[in-house]
């Protein structure tokens, strides 16, 4: 008797409609976001972007990441401001209907205002295969036009900890950091203070980005005041209407973009946002450091990982860069020749006179053998070449979203230190693991700086030459060592690069010389 009853019991209960979570929210997921809207407030408690989607970034073959979720101070909720004071939503109780479309899967909340004839409609709209949200609030009843004539909605957006930097040592912490940001007039640019952040125009975005991940919102429809609390340096975002309205409105639209910051995600909801990956370079070293993501990708999808994608890229821009490295290398050997040529009366000159007097019998040397005082400058002609293409992969590496928890080898992942053990305790600056790529690269250095030969460098010059090198390599050592893995693995294979190819040379001038030996 008792189980017949229990089955008349589930069998009378309703049906849970598709997308439901438990009684007192609501769940709209699609192939890259996932949402949970509570029914008191109408107020997302959960908001999860993946990629490339959910179900493979709950495989283990993607990421994801939380803008919102419970408890950590996370918030993208809707306030009705007006003369008599603020409205929140959260102390409404709203009735959930799901709403999807051909390119959308969404909900629509509904529930009375405190105020006569209004109802408030809240929908939320999620776009099928892109990370883009539509955020719709209407007015309706017969009192709408009159109620939205006296107040402006603030939209509150506060995406949570899963934005925030992660924990870094040294110089990697200068790429770890949240912040606002403004996408608009084909430009992003960061708003430091909460004081400078502007009004933004229909169609313009703001919000806050990490290294990696972006939560930014658009008013589609109006234009908008941008405010923030300087207590929540970076994430906290307010979006007034402009006060007073041109006339009463009874519905608002904004799209929010929860999702990586990746070119082709970003452009596919707006090509505005396009802006917004590389945003720091100057415009000429942006246009570089995209020509050599383009050629990461397709080395990648050529290669199948970008670990090895990455040493592919060092040998490929060592061989795009080989005719103007060549054009260095000879102006290099010429500086050296000259130093060579000027080095005995220069040390005359400096054992013998001081003062006024030593500098104008070196500058007397220097007329005497045709030679510029400034002739060394002609020496940096590789390191203009070499600085613009530093600063334009150095930046591309480290926004890589690819590289994101990528691991390779023994590196568990190339976005952050390679981190082969643990210290036994914390080491200032240096951190708190042992990083083996950085002694990879420094010893790659080193040997390239011992095997380094001129043949006319005298040997007090060659010296002198080796110990410069020296100090770069331990320079770089302490610049790299808390940088992310693929930044030291590229430097690295670089290195091996010059390592080998100074080598061939070695090998291809000494045959030279045996064979003009041998014909003479």
């Amino acid at each position: 008797m008792i189980a017949a009853l229990l089955l008349v019991a589930v069998l009378a209960a309703p049906a849970r409609p598709a997308g439901a979570g438990p009684a007192d929210e609501v769940r709209v997921a699609t192939e890259r976001l996932e949402l949970a809207v509570a029914l008191a407030g109408a107020r997302p408690v959960s908001w999860r972007a993946c990629r490339p989607s959910c179900v493979r970034a709950d495989a283990g073959a993607g990421t994801a990441v939380r803008f919102v979720a419970p408890g950590d101070g996370s918030k993208v909720r809707l306030v009705f401001d007006g003369h008599s004071g603020p409205v929140h939503l959260d102390q409404l109780r709203f009735v959930a209907e799901p709403s999807d479309d051909a390119r959308t899967r969404g909900v629509t909340l509904r529930a009375d205002l405190p105020v006569d004839g209004v109802r408030v409609e809240q929908s939320f709209a999620l776009s099928r295969d892109g990370y883009e949200t539509t955020l719709t609030v209407r007015l309706v009843g017969p009192g709408a036009s009159g109620y939205g004539a006296r107040i402006a909605p603030r939209l509150e957006l506060v995406p949570g900890r899963d934005l925030g930097p992660e924990p870094a040592a040294g110089f990697g912490s200068l790429l770890e950091g949240v912040g606002r940001v403004m996408v608009a007039a084909g430009a992003a640019r960061a708003v430091p203070t909460a004081s400078d952040m502007p009004r933004i125009r229909a169609g313009e975005w703001a919000g806050v980005r990490g290294r990696f991940w972006a939560m930014l919102t658009r008013p589609d429809d109006h234009d908008t005041v941008i405010g923030s609390a300087e207590d929540h340096p970076g994430l906290w975002l307010v979006a007034h209407a402009m006060e007073p309205p041109p006339a009463p409105r009874t519905e608002w639209r904004y799209t929010i973009y929860a999702g990586p910051i990746e070119r082709s995600a970003l452009r596919a909801t707006d090509p505005a946002l396009g802006p917004l990956l590389l945003s720091g370079l100057w415009w000429p070293l942006r246009a570089l450091a995209l020509g050599l993501l383009a050629l990461l990708k397709a080395l990648t999808a050529g290669l199948g990982h970008p670990g090895v994608a990455i040493i592919a890229l060092a040998v490929s821009v060592k061989l795009l860069l080989w005719p103007l490295a060549h054009v260095a290398d000879r102006l290099q050997e010429q500086v050296n020749a000259t130093k060579a040529r000027l080095q005995p009366g220069l040390e005359a000159i400096n054992a013998a006179h001081r003062g006024e007097e030593r500098t104008r019998r070196t500058l007397a040397l220097y007329r005497e053998h045709g030679v510029h005082p400034l002739y060394a400058l002609k020496s940096l002609a590789g390191f203009l070449i070499q600085i613009p293409v530093f600063i334009a992969v150095f930046d591309m590496l480290a926004e890589d979203i690819d590289l994101y928890r990528a691991p390779f080898l023994w590196i568990r992942d190339l976005a952050h230190p390679d981190a082969l053990a643990a210290l036994p305790a914390c080491v200032p600056f240096f951190g708190c693991d042992l990083n083996l790529l950085p002694f990879l690269m420094s010893g790659v250095s080193l040997a390239t700086t011992l095997r380094f030969r001129s043949p006319v460098l005298a040997p007090a010059l060659m010296r002198t030459q080796r110990r410069n090198l020296a100090g770069m390599a331990a320079l770089f050592f302490l610049l790299f060592y808390t940088f992310p893995a693929g930044m030291v693995l590229y430097w690295t294979s670089t290195n091996a690069v010059q390592l080998v190819s100074q080598e061939i040379g070695r090998r291809w001038r000494g045959r030279g010389g045996l064979t003009a030996e041998r014909a003479a």
